[in-house]
């Protein structure tokens, strides 16, 4: 394209001779303007002038080539394709199809909006994160090995996941229910918690957790069982077994989730014979006084232990095992009263402990260790009427501690322990008929509490408390045969709870919360012999229905195991045991067939333990 100049009007003289001259008729030719190669004309200053060849080159193909500190104002619209070299730009620019080399500077950061990030400086190393119409953010790599990991809702570096599988402990020190975030999760039990504790699995309808998800249960080593329960759904171990499951010290329960509705359950670890985790034991009339057997709920009775080289020297009138397990210990009729034993699942009896240096002063009703198994006490037919020790599996029997400064009436029959360690009662046969006091094994008895309002009706033979220590009841000998009563350390016997609408059909003799609080059981002296009620912690329920097969006389004793997936009673006729699959839902199930080697003599008590 050439530009030229020519004027609009031509000259009317005539062209001079002298050529050397200019002509009028040159005045109306083109004029051809010329400028240096490439650039561009017009001028750089405010104002009119002369036009000036600017410092914007173009090439032969149209690339237009902007020099470094050339500044944009005002909105600029650029089409096709554009190279800015070193652009400084204020103002607003749009800009289609650009292509940038060099350094391009912008006064303020480019916003999300317009295609920037909103900031001025980005961390070296950092991962952006959106942030929608804000400035990004971002995450720092963290420790070396870190991977992105997302909480549902933004990002964060985190540890990577390790080939080992992991369960992240939730640590429970009171009965609990568990929720859809435990799922993968170790529920522990830790040893400081020294109370007996429920965990609850809810239904399904409740939680509803995925199929497969797998949830542990641990007690710490030296800890207090745990029951694990299932609410309305299925908890079903071993071959079929339902109902709540004891988890020991030292011991782990995997419970896995297999249907919307069942969970299967089996011990990842547990010390001791895993064929036969529980022992049950009876005490009786004849010669040996004592027997032991092997237990599983699916089984029932195995082969009677060897009787202990040394034998109880009389009838033998209570049994206990100490909470954990490795001792058991023989209330009798004849001195000196009391005997115990170290006791081993794999070997059962161990050798007969030393007599305590101060032996209980009479024939013994009952015997009891306390739930750290650091004391044992009995309760007798003369004064004082109960005696306790110190207790130590290394040594056994300890010095005895003073008697109680307000000493029981009579003689006494039955006694027990709060699981929570913090009391002891024992029951007699005049009035007040139970007698309680605060107990601490470094000294003993406390101040006897006050009697309850509404005393027992007759002569007590049984005395329980409830896994949490906030209830006490009394097996007693007229009407209503059972009395329960809130409890609490601080104030004792509260106000009586209402008696269960039907009533045990005869004289208690025995008496027993379930591990899990949500039952208690009375053993007595007429048909059906055994009477069970749901517990609420706060009331009696409906009476179960009576076992199939009942007890075949005076029920004497009761107990449950510590799994509370089965209930004993001990009995005044043959074979003088029974016992029975236990089920909180449904009652009694058909009970065990009895043991081969029969229980020699009437038995008067009855007792399980858990091997840990």
């Amino acid at each position: 394209m050439t530009i030229s100049l020519k004027h609009t009007f031509a000259s009317a003289k005539t062209d001079s001779a002298d050529v050397t001259l200019v002509q009028p008729s040159n005045w109306n030719q083109e004029h051809v303007l010329t400028a240096a190669a490439g650039k561009v004309l017009g001028r750089d200053t405010s104002a009119a002038g002369a036009v000036q060849e600017l410092p914007i080159s173009v090439t032969s193909a149209g690339n237009v080539t902007i020099p470094n500190n050339f500044a944009v104002t005002g909105t600029t619209g650029l089409t096709g394709t554009t190279t800015l070299v070193d652009l400084t730009s204020t103002g607003t620019a749009t800009l289609t199809n650009l292509g940038v080399t060099g350094t391009t500077t912008l006064t303020n950061a480019l916003t999300v909006a317009n295609g920037g990030t909103g900031a001025a400086t980005l961390t070296a190393n950092n991962v952006l994160i959106g942030n929608g119409t804000s400035a990004v953010t971002s995450v720092a790599p963290g420790t070396s090995g870190n991977v992105l990991t997302s909480n549902g809702t933004t990002w964060a570096a985190t540890a990577a996941p390790t080939s080992a599988v992991s369960f992240p402990q939730n640590s429970q020190s009171a009965n609990y229910t568990l929720v859809l975030g435990d799922a993968g999760k170790q529920i522990f039990h830790p040893v400081a918690d020294t109370t007996p504790r429920k965990y609850t699995i809810p239904s399904n309808a409740s939680v509803p957790f995925t199929i497969g998800t797998v949830v542990l249960f641990t007690v710490e080593n030296s800890g207090t069982f745990v029951n694990v329960g299932i609410n309305s759904d299925t908890l079903v171990f071993g071959a079929g077994t339902t109902g709540t499951l004891a988890v020991a010290a030292n011991n782990t329960l995997m419970c896995i989730k297999v249907t919307s509705t069942k969970w299967m359950a089996n011990y990842l670890y547990q010390t001791g014979s895993a064929g036969a985790p529980d022992s049950i034991a009876v005490a009786h009339g004849s010669s040996p006084y004592v027997s032991a057997y092997p237990w599983n709920v699916s089984t029932g009775f195995g082969t009677k232990y060897s009787n202990p080289a040394t034998l109880p020297t009389g009838t033998g009138t209570g049994v206990a095992f100490s909470a954990a397990g490795n001792a058991i210990a023989v209330s009798h009729a004849t001195s000196p009263f009391i005997t115990a034993y170290p006791w081993s699942v794999g070997s059962g009896f161990g050798t007969k402990y030393t007599n305590p240096a101060t032996l209980p002063t009479g024939e013994c009703g009952g015997v009891a260790f306390s739930p750290a198994s650091d004391a044992i006490a009995v309760s007798n037919n003369t004064s004082p009427y109960v005696s306790a020790y110190p207790w130590s599996v290394g040594s056994g029997f300890g010095t005895k501690y003073t008697n109680p400064a307000t000493l029981p009436t009579s003689g006494c029959t039955g006694i027990a322990f709060s699981p929570a360690g913090t009391a002891i009662a024992v029951t007699y046969n005049v009035s007040p008929y139970v007698n309680a006091y605060p107990w601490s094994v470094g000294s003993g008895f406390g101040t006897k509490y006050a009697n309850p309002a509404t005393l027992p009706t007759g002569a007590a033979y049984g005395v329980a408390f409830s896994a949490a220590s906030t209830a006490i009841a009394v097996a007693h000998s007229t009407s209503p045969f059972i009395s329960a009563y809130p409890w609490s350390v601080g104030s004792g016997f509260g106000t009586k709870y209402t008696d269960p609408a039907t009533l045990p059909t005869g004289t208690g003799y025995g008496v027993a919360f379930s591990p899990a609080g949500d039952a208690i059981a009375v053993a007595h002296d007429i048909s059906p012999y055994v009477s069970a009620y749901p517990w609420s912690g706060s009331a009696f329920g409906t009476k179960y229905t009576n076992p199939t097969n009942l007890p075949q006389g005076t029920g004497t004793g009761v107990a449950f195991s510590a799994a509370g997936d089965a209930i004993a009673v001990s009995s005044s006729a043959f074979q003088y045991i029974r016992a029975y699959p236990w089920n909180v839902s449904t009652g009694f199930g058909s009970s065990a067939t009895n043991p081969t080697t029969a229980v020699a003599g009437v038995a008067n008590g009855v007792a399980f333990t858990t091997v840990v």
